[in-house]
Order: C-alpha cells, then structure tokens, then sequence
C-alpha cells in the first residue's frame, strides 16, 4: 500500500526517548525547552517568543483565550480550511465567518474578506491551504485598516515562505500543527508563535494550568505553586520534543522531497483533460512547502470522485480529502447558521470534486510512476 503518510523514527530519536523512560521525565522537560529553542532560530525569531502546544487546535484556542475572545465577537476565516479552525473560534462562545476560497489555489478570498467585516469582527484567521502561503501583506492591510487581528493557521504549510519570509511569522500569531501527516511530525503536538510579549507569558501559563510557575525545575520549593490564570493542560510531552527536534533537523530535505516528487507526478498527469490540478506549488513570490498534489475532477460529481478513491484504495495508493466538507456546510455550522452551498461554490468544488495524493518522502520515483499510470488509466 502506497500510504498517503508515512513518519519514520530514527535511532537518534529512540535515544532521547529512552533516555526519557530512564529519567522518567516526560514533562517540562529539557527536550521541549531544546525543542522551542530550535523551532525560534528556524523561524529566524528574534524574540524567541514561540511555545509548544499539544496540537494547532491547542495553539488556535490559546490565542483566541489570551486575548479575551468572547461570545458576539466574530472571527473571519476560510470556508476551506480544517473545522479545527472553526472549532478554536466557537469553542469560546465566538461565531466563525466564513468567506470562499480562490478555485485556483484553495486559499482565502481576500478579495470578499472586507465585505465580512463588521463591528464585531475581531480577528481574520487565515489558513495557508496545502502548502501554499496567502498573500499576508493584503491581509494585514485589511487588518490594520480596521485594528484587527491576524492569526495565522499554519498547519499544512509549515516551511512556505512569502518574498523569503516564513509564513506564520506575519500576523499577530501563528499556528502549527506536527500531526502524522503533516510535513513535520511529533506524533500529536503543536507550536504557536506570539508576537506580543504579554500575551507570550499569559499563552506560557494557560497552556499549563495558570501555573505562575509553569516548569516544577524552576520552582523554589518542590510542589509549591499558585494560579493566576484558568487554564488548560495543553503541554507538549517530553517524548513528543524529542521527535520534534530530529524532525525540524531535516524538514528542508523533507520539503525539497516533496518538491521533486509533486513536480514528478505533476509531469505525468499534466496533460490529462478530465481534471485540473489545483495551484499549490512555488513561485516568484510564494515557496510551497508542497503538501500533496491536488486534483480536481472538472465533472461535479462527488459520487464518482468517492469511487474513484475506492478504486485507487483498491490499487493499494492511500489518497486523501482536504476536506470533505466547506466547514460551514458541516452539520453541525450548517444547522447553527444555515450556511447555503451557494455562498461558497469554490469551495465546494474543491470539496467534493478534489482528489489528494502523497508526495512524502517515503514516496518513492517507482511510487510516482505508479500513481500516475493508474490516474491516466482511471481518470484520464
């Protein structure tokens, strides 16, 4: 089976993790501090001010808490994103507004984003859809007219780049998600980066209970502590930094990986007339970090596209659906908002017509050359 992820574990990993069973450390330890202090010269962050999470969605509703998020208040965001997005919002008594996405790239409309924005609005989410960055200088000036706030929702495009600036560094806070199929694995787990300094310390203390002292180390007296804040258990494990840290050592190889194995699969299905395939790799201004290769079937038919899946499961290739549903239409913000099919028709394009397949570095060129012969054979 051809599967659409597949994480590999090295030795240098089994070590640290070991070596964690033996101390039996397994929080609050000194591999999530290694861990943070990596993903900062990464990112190139000056201020250092980036924190593990247990995932992007601990990440999103941080935030969302940190700057008093609340019921009435709206928060603008893609149609075509994880309802993970949506969730972080509504969890807090906050109502997501949905806007449609680009057909092109499945990224964010921000064209139709001012129309959405009212005196409640408080913050635009944007989500870097399948490793290809949004235009974030467009979005920030829409921001900054109406003093609102930026988040960025990373999760499937950690790597890109927008004019040789990372995404997830340009708004207010940036989300990232080190999920199994991500680019970047930690097992479950997460990161945000804040730039504001006193949302930094608060985010440091809510993801961890409103400790005042967060680490049981830095503590003078062993077990003694105090609560400033309602907070939540949202820590990244010691077991899971230890993953992270070899995994951010190679993730420039794993994304050149996928570089070479999207553009490789992209020249054998590229003349195919039964679908076009949706605008997700590098530019002049925008690097991708080449998430999967997408396929949108040009016959709306979500019946046959299924099938289709089921077929290829059957010829042993794993494929995906980024996603299933524009997250209004989903039956739960379907219900509570009545949301119409017709206010995001491209998202439901891409929803029920699309198609994703691996280009992960366990993808091998005989992998490819399999996946595309059955594409051609299937599709066409």
């Amino acid at each position: 089976m051809i599967k659409f992820a597949q994480p590999k574990i090295g030795k240098s990993t089994l070590t640290k993790i070991d070596k964690i069973f033996k101390t039996g450390h397994f929080v609050h330890g000194d591999f999530t501090k290694i861990f943070e202090k990596d993903l900062a010269k990464f990112f190139d962050l000056k201020n250092k001010q980036i924190l593990t999470t247990a995932s992007c969605t601990a990440s999103l509703h941080l935030y969302y808490l940190c700057i008093g998020l609340k019921k009435n208040d709206e928060v603008i965001m893609s149609a075509q994103t994880h309802v993970a997005t949506a969730h972080a919002v509504e969890i807090c008594g906050a109502k997501p507004v949905f806007v449609d996405c680009e057909l092109e790239t499945g990224n964010i409309k921000i064209d139709d984003i001012e129309r959405k924005i009212n005196s409640k609005t408080v913050c635009i989410c944007v989500t870097h859809f399948l490793g290809k960055p949004t235009d974030m200088n467009k979005i920030n000036k829409i921001a900054k007219k109406y003093k609102l706030k930026v988040v960025e929702d990373t999760a499937l495009s950690i790597g890109s780049k927008i004019e040789n600036k990372f995404s997830g560094t340009f708004g207010d806070a940036g989300a990232f998600s080190f999920h199994p199929v991500k680019i970047i694995t930690t097992g479950e787990g997460g990161a945000i980066i804040i730039k504001n300094r006193n949302i930094f310390q608060k985010l440091k203390s809510i993801k961890s209970f409103g400790y005042d002292i967060a680490s049981p180390q830095d503590r003078k007296i062993p077990g003694n502590y105090n609560i400033n804040y309602l907070g939540l258990n949202y820590r990244m494990s010691e077991m899971e930094s230890a993953i992270g840290i070899d995994e951010l050592k190679i993730i420039n190889n794993k994304i050149s990986v996928r570089k070479k194995n999207y553009h490789l699969l992209l020249s054998k299905i590229d003349k195919c007339k039964n679908f076009k395939i949706l605008n997700t790799k590098s530019d002049k201004k925008y690097k991708s970090s080449y998430y999967a290769l997408t396929i949108i079937l040009k016959e709306n038919n979500f019946l046959k596209r299924n099938k289709i899946i089921q077929i290829l499961k059957q010829k042993n290739i794993q494929t995906s659906i980024y996603y299933p549903h524009p997250v209004p239409l989903l039956n739960y913000y379907r219900k509570k908002y009545k949301s119409k099919k017709e206010k995001f028709r491209n998202a439901c394009k891409i929803a029920y017509n699309s198609i994703s397949f691996p280009i992960g570095p366990h993808i091998s060129r005989k992998n490819i050359l399999y996946m595309s012969k059955k594409i051609n054979e299937l599709i066409g």
